[in-house]
């Protein structure tokens, strides 16, 4: 999702642990009201090949944007595993103006320092822009998990879209707090691992 304008929008994002869904149940969440995804498409050093078909089947039901993210490795070295996951997205014919999104949270998946962290990151999010253009790269994290990270004051990813979550089941941003030189937020994750037309989501807002 490249955003213009601010609207509204209920939407749900899915990890790798829930497999393939089914159009049934895409299509129910399209009929409770959600209009955006984002689906992991890469966890650890794993493609998520439920990823392509769940993508499908997000647009068959009505979805209009269909974002992907990436959880990552320090065990593999930043760029290429961007590199992959993205060509095999792009030839598989599923990126089509929309977005990456990296995952930064869980420091024990990280490098021990936050020095190395802030060079990892980095090249994973020059890696994403060079393949895709900056507006189409997005971090997801919060004031927490980037504190423990990179730092709360590294402005390092600003200039990037942020999706944060915080679990307060309120679709609103006035709980967001200033961090890592983001004054304001793009997507709210508000709800997760919840249970819905028999998958589990975890629910967002923009």
């Amino acid at each position: 999702m490249i955003f213009i304008t601010s609207l509204a929008t209920r939407g749900i994002d899915v990890s790798y642990y829930e497999g393939a869904i089914s159009q049934a149940s895409f299509n129910c969440l399209y009929n409770n009201g959600y209009r955006f995804m984002v689906i992991e498409a890469q966890i650890g050093s794993t493609f998520s090949d439920s990823a392509l078909s769940d993508y499908s089947r997000a647009k068959a039901a009505g979805f209009q944007y269909v974002d992907f993210y990436i959880f990552p490795t320090t065990k593999k070295d930043g760029r290429s595993q961007v590199r992959e996951t993205i060509q095999r997205l792009q030839n598989n014919g599923v990126m089509n103006g929309n977005m990456i999104w990296l995952d930064v949270e869980n420091l024990d998946l990280f490098y021990p320092t936050q020095a190395q962290n802030r060079q990892f990151i980095t090249e994973m999010l020059d890696e994403m822009s060079n393949m895709l253009g900056a507006n189409r790269v997005g971090v997801y994290t919060n004031w927490y998990q980037w504190e423990d990270i990179v730092g709360w004051d590294w402005a390092g990813a600003s200039s990037h879209q942020l999706w944060y979550p915080h679990y307060d089941d309120w679709q609103s941003f006035d709980d967001f707090q200033e961090f890592g030189g983001w004054s304001e937020p793009n997507i709210k994750q508000y709800a997760g691992d919840e249970s819905e037309c028999s998958t589990t989501v975890d629910r967002n807002f923009y």
